[in-house]
């Protein structure tokens, strides 16, 4: 049977996330890089949702881009969820999450996706801040196992080039759906 995979890139419409270096916003590189990864898991014995509600609706609310995702991979009974984000505040580097009282299983998967984009991010000198644990909305609330990405920092200016090129965002959703596929175990269709 085929894993449902939802990839929830994080904030849209009128909820555009953190700002960067020369005006880049999180939400347009999050809808690039869950792209990259759905392209990526193309040939597999899965089926990729892309949850981001500014998609059907361009004046969503941040509540909306918050609840919506979650609510959407619950009723579908989603085999597993991933929140794609960039981080703020000056620092650098990569990290993930689970909740704070984390499944076995989602603990599996953070060790899979975390191991395969920090080896990534590694290869550009950026820093692996580590796998935490953390009792965010779309961690806690969703019914299957879920992981949060912090992709880099984008109000660093050498992070924000980094998420600003075309070839190192396809590298790094090449990493993130790699981590998937080693995680749920996919088979090449």
């Amino acid at each position: 049977m085929r894993k449902n995979v939802v990839l929830d890139p994080g904030h849209g419409g009128q909820d555009p996330g953190a700002i960067g270096v020369n005006g880049l916003q999180e939400k347009k590189v999050n809808w690039d890089v869950a792209n990259i990864v759905k392209e990526q898991l193309a040939g597999y014995d899965c089926v990729v949702h892309i949850m981001q509600p500014s998609c059907t609706n361009p004046n969503s609310t941040s509540s909306d881009e918050l609840r919506l995702p979650v609510k959407y991979a619950n009723n579908i009974k989603a085999d597993f969820y991933l929140s794609v984000h960039e981080n703020a505040g000056g620092g650098t580097g990569f990290e993930s999450h689970v909740y704070t009282h984390p499944s076995e299983l989602a603990l599996k998967y953070q060790d899979a996706i975390h191991n395969e984009v920090a080896a990534y991010m590694a290869k550009f000198g950026f820093r692996d801040r580590g796998k935490r644990r953390s009792n965010f909305y779309v961690l806690r609330e969703t019914n299957m196992p879920a992981v949060l990405l912090e992709n880099l920092f984008i109000d660093s200016a050498a992070n924000a080039a980094a998420l600003q090129n075309p070839e190192f965002l396809h590298g790094l959703g090449n990493a993130i759906a790699y981590g998937i596929v080693l995680a749920l175990g996919l088979k090449k269709i």
